[in-house]
């Protein structure tokens, strides 16, 4: 196991799926609680978490525990598992986070060719159990999944696909007032992205999955190099919403 999971503030938190919610034609919402995540923590708008997507039943070596299960324990038990009952893993960005009610929204796209992700949140049902790994508030390390990490910039460029719609939508809402730049998203049906706003300076793109060709909602554009920063699925073909390792010269 390596030393990241040694450190890591990440724990395995117990949830049930609370509602499930169709938000448009791409995307299912998944409403989660449970009573562990008073301690849980978004530090960024690009928060990553994990969700441990059982194929069928989990193993029993996953059964419920009072107290969250730190990372490298948790992943230790995952590798032992044989394949034919170890949970997938995939990436995704929380749409919402309240402590209040112990719950925290997790907006999943289902892909055309479903994964084992799409599939699940597809026919989630309430009552379901969904084990979530993310951030324990308790446990520090508050620069833990987050990649977005702009500084000072005024200027931005934003490039994302609809899986990783999610944290661009948490992006653009974290932009100040005078931000200017351009978000690029490419998407299958516009109407995945009806509700994405930001700043008034940057224009939202929206360009067609088969080829991404930009037609500007404003027109705008920088006027001189921007920050960049890639939202998009970290391995691909799966069903993640993180945004993946940023290029050489992406801003995280």
């Amino acid at each position: 196991m390596t030393r990241s999971f040694d450190t890591s503030p990440n724990v395995l938190f117990e949830t049930r799926v609370a509602a499930v919610e169709r938000l448009s034609p791409g995307f299912v919402r998944l409403t989660l609680h449970g009573p562990q995540l008073a301690h849980f923590a978004a530090h960024g708008p690009d928060q990553r978490i994990k969700l441990l997507v059982p194929q069928g039943e989990y193993p029993t070596a996953f059964d419920p525990r009072t107290e969250p299960v730190p990372e490298r324990e948790w992943r230790a038990t995952w590798r032992d598992l044989p394949d034919a009952g170890r949970p997938v893993l995939r990436s995704y960005t929380p749409s919402a986070v309240r402590w209040p009610q112990r719950e925290i929204d997790v907006d999943v796209f289902v892909h055309a060719r479903p994964g084992p992700a799409s599939r699940w949140a597809a026919a989630a049902r309430i009552g379901e159990r969904l084990l979530v790994s993310g951030p324990d508030v308790r446990r520090g390390r508050a620069d833990h999944g987050v990649q977005w990490h702009p500084g000072a910039a005024g200027t931005v460029l934003l490039v994302a696909d609809e899986a990783a719609l999610p944290a661009l939508r948490a992006i653009l809402a974290s932009l100040g007032s005078e931000t200017a730049g351009t978000a690029l998203l490419e998407v299958g049906d516009p109407a995945d992205a009806a509700d994405l706003a930001g700043p008034p300076g940057v224009a939202i793109t929206l360009c067609p999955a088969a080829a991404c060709c930009p037609r500007s909602r404003s027109g705008h554009a920088p006027t001189a190099p921007p920050p960049r920063h890639s939202a998009r699925p970290s391995t691909p073909g799966r069903d993640r919403e993180l945004p993946g390792r940023p290029g050489p010269g992406t801003t995280r």
